[in-house]
């Protein structure tokens, strides 16, 4: 079967809008284009993963230096002195 294409007048093509915007790309171009599409993203996730990594190690720092020396915002109380031992037990048994 064969098909034929209709001519299209020159002053109806300047009419046409729409289509596609360039060229399609052939296979090797369209791999190369990928494999350098897929190192970026790749390369984009890790620096995000870095940068959330840096920020959560800062973020606890401070937290942990405080309870570290001892700070907070208030002065300590001493600790309570231990209960004292709770006395023998002796059982008196008479024969």
């Amino acid at each position: 079967m064969t098909t034929t294409f209709a001519s299209i007048d020159r002053h109806e093509l300047a009419r046409v809008s729409g289509g596609a915007a360039r060229v399609a790309a052939t296979g090797d171009q369209l791999d190369t284009q990928m494999q350098m599409e897929l190192q970026s993203l790749t390369s984009q996730l890790s620096n995000l993963q870095n940068n959330n990594n840096n920020n959560s190690s800062s973020s606890m720092m401070l937290p942990m230096m405080m309870m570290m020396m001892g700070g907070g915002g208030g002065s300590q109380a001493a600790a309570a002195p231990p209960p004292p031992p709770p006395s023998p037990t002796v059982v008196r048994v008479h024969v």
